[in-house]
């Protein structure tokens, strides 16, 4: 087990969801949701709420590898979300760095003043390939006080 995935399984709320880290890389995560009755909604599909944790694990992984290795964290500020279509079955959330990050300048940023901010773009996927939710959400870094 990665140091990531226990990481995730130590957080009560996203371990409930049991949600599995697939790939993990500078810049992108996969996570993946499996298809359980007590995610769906009255009308048998994955309840928003469940897609909406989902997205979010994964986006948090892309933006804590930045944080991490900085001695930052990240705190969540706002999101925008689009949901295209009802959700079944094992669910998988592509994350990845806003490709307009200018990264060099962040890690100069954060270093300098111990604040930073960036963006991390997330499609989620059913099984059959289509996309069922698209979002950005947008962190704050700050540096970890010891």
């Amino acid at each position: 087990m990665s140091d990531t995935q226990a990481l995730l399984d130590s957080i009560a709320y996203v371990a409930w969801h049991r949600q599995v880290l697939r790939v993990k890389e500078p810049g992108r995560a996969v996570v993946a949701q499996p298809d359980r009755v007590d995610l769906r909604n009255y009308f048998g599909t994955v309840h928003a709420g469940a897609i909406y944790t989902l997205a979010e694990t994964a986006a948090g992984v892309v933006a804590d590898g930045v944080a991490r290795p900085l001695e930052g964290f990240i705190l969540l500020g706002a999101a925008e979300l689009r949901y295209t279509r009802r959700a079944a079955g094992t669910l998988e959330a592509e994350a990845r760095l806003d490709p307009g990050t200018d990264s060099e300048a962040l890690v100069r940023d954060f270093t300098a003043a111990g604040r930073g901010a960036l963006a991390v773009a997330v499609v989620i996927r059913d099984p059959g390939g289509e996309t069922v939710f698209e979002g950005t959400f947008h962190y704050a870094m700050r540096r970890r006080r010891q």
